[in-house]
C-alpha cells in the first residue's frame, strides 16, 4: 500500500534531482567551456562512436570501481571513490556537451534567444528526457495492472 507520504517523497526526490542536474549542466558549461565545446563538437561529428565509447568506458570503469569499493583495504576504497568521481565528472562534461549542442540547435530555431537562455532550456530539456524511464515505472506500469 502506497501512502501519500511515499508519493510525495518520490516526487520530491525526482524534483530535487532534476533541479540539481540542471544546475550541474549549467555550471559545467560555464566553468569548463572549452571541455564542453570539445565534447559538443565530438557529439556532433561522431554521435554513435561517442555514445559507444562512453558506454564502454562507463561499463569498464564501473566494474573496476565496484571491485575497488568491495575491497577490504581502505586505500583501495579511496582509489575506487576517486575513480568513481572522475567517471561522474567525465559523464557530466559529456552530458553538458550534449546540452550545448541542443542549445546551438535551439538558437537556430529561435534566434532571439540569448545564449544563456538557450543553454538553460537545452539543459532542462536534456534532463527532463532522462525522466522517461520513471514515467514508465510510475505511470504506465500501474495503469497496466
Amino acid at each position: 500500500m502506497v501512502t501519500i507520504g511515499d508519493v510525495l517523497a518520490v516526487v520530491g526526490v525526482i524534483t530535487a534531482t532534476v533541479l540539481s542536474l540542471w544546475a550541474l549542466v549549467l555550471a559545467m558549461v560555464l566553468l569548463f567551456g572549452k571541455r564542453t565545446e570539445s565534447a559538443c563538437a565530438r557529439i556532433e561529428r561522431f554521435p554513435g562512436k561517442v555514445t559507444l565509447r562512453g558506454a564502454l568506458v562507463a561499463v569498464v570503469l564501473g566494474l573496476v570501481v565496484a571491485a575497488l569499493l568491495n575491497h577490504p583495504n581502505g586505500l583501495f576504497k579511496l582509489v575506487g571513490w576517486v575513480v568513481y568521481l572522475l567517471l561522474l565528472a567525465a559523464g557530466a562534461i559529456g552530458f553538458s556537451g550534449l546540452a550545448s549542442l541542443v542549445a546551438q540547435r535551439l538558437t537556430q530555431v529561435e534566434p532571439s534567444l540569448t545564449p544563456l537562455a538557450a543553454l538553460s532550456r537545452a539543459a532542462l530539456l536534456c534532463v527532463l528526457a532522462t525522466l522517461v524511464p520513471f514515467l514508465g515505472w510510475f505511470v504506465v506500469a500501474p495503469l497496466m495492472g
